[in-house]
This record gives C-alpha cells, sequence and structure tokens, in this order.
C-alpha cells in the first residue's frame, strides 16, 4: 500500500501493528498509559493512510472514550467497547489490504 510520503508499505506490517493497539485492562496493569501511546499512534496512522479515515475517527473516538470507563462498575461497558474496537481493527486491516 502506498501512504503519505510515496511510501510503499507491506500491507501485513500495517496489519501487525493494528493488532497490538488495544489495550489490557484485565490484567490489573495500568492501562492509561499503553491507551495514550495507543491513540497517539492511531493518530500518526491517520495522517498517513488517506483511505481509513473514516475508520481510523471512530477507533480513535472510542478508545478515548476508554478514559471514562474507569470505575469498578464500568468494566463491562470498558470490555464492550474493547470488542467494538477489535471489530473496527479488523476492518482496518481489511482497508489495508493490498
Amino acid at each position: 500500500m502506498v501512504i503519505k510520503y510515496d511510501a510503499d508499505i507491506d500491507s501485513v506490517a500495517i496489519q501487525a501493528n493494528i493488532k497490538r493497539l488495544i489495550p489490557n485492562r484485565e490484567e490489573g496493569e495500568n492501562w492509561q498509559k499503553p491507551l495514550a501511546t495507543i491513540i497517539e499512534e492511531l493518530a500518526g496512522m491517520d495522517r498517513l493512510l488517506y483511505e481509513t479515515h473514516e475508520t481510523l475517527f471512530c477507533l480513535m473516538s472510542k478508545l478515548e472514550g476508554l478514559y471514562t470507563l474507569t470505575g469498578e462498575d464500568d468494566f463491562f461497558e470498558y470490555r464492550r467497547t474493547i470488542f467494538d474496537c477489535l471489530n473496527l481493527i479488523s476492518e482496518l486491516k481489511k482497508q489495508c489490504q493490498d
């Protein structure tokens, strides 16, 4: 896939990068710092991958919304949002195939 700056990036590399971009709160680790990094990387992808703007915006919006789901009673909403994000990532992967 040719992206901004006329760089030809293998779609497998893009898909591998997208796949790792989901924070894991379930393990009791700090999930907010990795989430900030994920959002930053997706913002960078948005600047590089012109064809994926709509999906990336929706994904970034959902990830940003995770910051509001910090209570224990919010966990199931957090988890549902993560699954929504995984579906969007699958959609992104399809969009980034050669």
